[in-house]
């Protein structure tokens, strides 16, 4: 019962079920009683055996006396923390292991109900340890804790804990004036990216994607520059003016745009630096507070023990049943002691009070360790940590897109409004599957284009085809000008009405004089012809398209042509190793050679 965290209330529910008869409270809280004090028994005992494992490894490590811990504590209701009973956990950084455990409660079930009658107690075993505020437990418990650790004659050295308790100024005063503080890493993380969000209010740029992305700048300086205040005051200076193109503080072992100004940001949008410079500035502002306590960045540990060991006692304690009245949440936070130490195998309780586990009580337990250190070993590896985040991406993203669409559909006083947006935007068409099946008596032909911009409204500034052994190209002398991005790229300007390539006047003619002609070359080929390119799917096709019809030469492509082919998309499905599927870098890693890019001809 207490093992897998329910009451009497659903043994009896479970039994009757399955049509058994149930088992009167009595009987259970008796039984549960008996069980309850070789629990904790088992669990002293574990936390003896621990410690001294904590107090070997560490002696051997780092030649010391002094532990380090971490200690967190946990409510048993879910709320504010103004009424609720506690309790917090130790736990070794070498081994993982809980040191030491201690429960508050304000309520004692027998107490309250000898008062209420206005009676004596009978004698019980009372629990309640606690007057004062529920905010005040953890600090209490962690004293206790040191203090116990101190008569059995070591020492804790440094605690690790959240930065959201008095905990450390009451060691202080009550154990050890010399005692040292690190602050949890996650704890830090989560307070400046509530920090970033009230930011958000005042800067429209500052997106989630935008916050997404200081945040893992961040987490990537602060595991950088442990126990290097130095470093991480310059990290905090670099995350305040790397996303703004700044990279005067930038070191060249993580930032590329160090040696390479113009190269694309991965996860800014756009993949440019942000523009912002009252946003810049309010940024900069935050990390000069952070950069005030650099000494405690640079010394960052973790209570992620502390906080699995909390979620193994909502399991045994829900937080939806009251289980303090009574020694059952004692017991209960003893058992998570014992199964956080020995794992589900801690069959001493079954010895200690004279019942041998059997052999599927054995069995299922050794399965769930098995299968706890596999889930563990997997969880730590790149591959896995990959997945993790890309699998977060993939929900925040489908969640954006489904509110987006479904407007404000749950918000605090949102049916007191007069008017109310329950109109969806509907999902977008699913083109339907078209399975083409190309056969082997078909010509591919290669074309490319050149264009006065990347825009799908640009006009033509070169046409080029290859079939086989022989090629055509054209010089296209566009109707709009060419924006010089595009110029720089192709190498093609516009002067006096004459085209040049690369400062050389080039042969130029028309769009339907140079459409003809590809046309022309198209069906010399004869027909069945499939017209192959890179990347023309979400680009050189709309403009080929676009232009004909603007031409009214529609029609004579589709005399010849049957369809096209996307080569990047080929590359992607055949080759999917590849780190980048440009044509440029596909020539270069697959044929070990370069070439005039962006122009058709050598494009193609």
């Amino acid at each position: 019962m207490v093992h897998t965290g329910i009451g009497g209330r659903q043994v009896n529910s479970f039994l009757t079920a399955l049509n058994i008869p149930p088992v009167s409270n009595t009987l259970l809280s008796a039984r549960q009683k008996e069980s309850g004090s070789a629990i904790e028994t088992v669990a002293e005992t574990t936390i003896a055996e621990c410690l001294s494992q904590e107090i070997d490894i560490t002696k051997q490590k780092f030649d010391s006396n002094e532990l380090t811990v971490s200690v967190d504590g946990a409510w048993q209701k879910r709320g504010s923390g103004r009424s609720y009973d506690s309790h917090c956990s130790m736990i070794g950084t070498e081994t993982g292991k809980v040191l030491g455990f201690s429960v508050r409660s304000k309520y004692c079930k027998m107490c309250d109900e000898a008062t209420r009658k206005g009676v004596q107690a009978k004698t019980h075993d009372c629990r309640m340890n606690w007057d004062g505020s529920a905010k005040a437990m953890e600090q209490d418990m962690v004293v206790e804790m040191v203090q116990s650790i101190k008569s059995k004659g070591s020492n804790v050295g440094t605690i690790i804990a959240d930065d959201d308790t008095t905990t450390i100024a009451r060691l202080r005063k009550s154990v050890d004036p010399n005692i040292k503080k690190m602050s949890d890493k996650n704890h830090v993380k989560k307070n400046i990216a509530n920090a970033l969000y009230q930011l958000k209010a005042k800067h429209k740029k500052l997106t989630p994607k935008v916050i997404k992305y200081l945040i893992n700048c961040l987490n990537y300086m602060l595991c950088q520059n442990q126990d290097n205040p130095k470093g991480v005051e310059n990290g905090l200076e670099a995350v305040g003016r790397h996303p703004f193109g700044d990279h005067s503080f930038c070191d060249k072992s993580w930032c590329s745009h160090k040696e390479n100004a113009s190269k694309k940001y991965s996860s800014l949008p756009f993949g440019k630096p942000l523009k912002d410079i009252p946003l810049q500035t309010d940024l900069t502002d935050l990390m000069k507070v952070y950069k005030k306590q650099s000494q405690k960045l640079s010394k960052l540990g973790s209570t992620q023990g502390n906080e699995s060991f909390n979620k193994s006692v909502a399991s045994k304690a829900p937080k939806s049943h009251f289980y303090s009245g009574t020694s059952s949440l004692n017991v209960r936070v003893a058992a998570s002691v014992a199964q956080k130490n020995d794992g589900q195998c801690y069959l001493k309780v079954n010895n200690n009070i004279g019942l041998s586990p059997g052999v599927h009580t054995k069995r299922l337990a050794i399965l769930r360790d098995l299968q706890a250190r596999k889930r563990r070993a997997i969880s730590i590896t790149r591959k896995e940590k990959i997945r993790r985040i890309q699998l977060r991406n993939r929900e925040v993203k489908r969640n954006a897109v489904k509110e987006m669409c479904e407007g404000t559909s749950y918000s605090c006083q949102i049916d007191l409004q007069d008017h109310q947006d329950i109109v969806e935007i509907p999902s977008a068409p699913v083109p339907p599957e078209v399975h083409c099946n190309i056969p082997n008596t078909a010509k591919v032909i290669c074309f490319d284009l050149e264009t006065t911009s990347l825009a799908r409204d640009s006009h033509i500034t070169q046409i080029a085809a290859v079939n086989g052994e022989s090629h055509w190209t054209s010089y296209v002398i566009p109707k709009l000008p060419i924006s010089s991005q595009a110029s720089e790229v192709t190498g093609l300007t516009m002067r006096n009405g004459r085209m040049f390539h690369q400062g050389k006047v080039v042969e130029s003619s028309t769009i339907s004089t140079a459409l003809d002609g590809f046309l022309e070359f198209l069906k010399a080929a004869g027909h069945n012809i499939y017209l192959t390119g890179h990347n023309i799917k979400t680009f050189d096709c709309h403009i080929l398209i676009n232009t004909l019809k603007s031409v009214g030469k529609t029609e004579e492509l589709k005399k010849c042509v049957e369809g096209f082919v996307d080569t990047r998309l080929l590359f992607k499905i055949n080759n999917p190793d590849l780190k980048s599927f440009s044509q440029v870098n596909l020539i270069k890693s697959l044929m070990n050679c370069s070439y005039d890019a962006h122009d058709a001809l050598e494009d193609v």
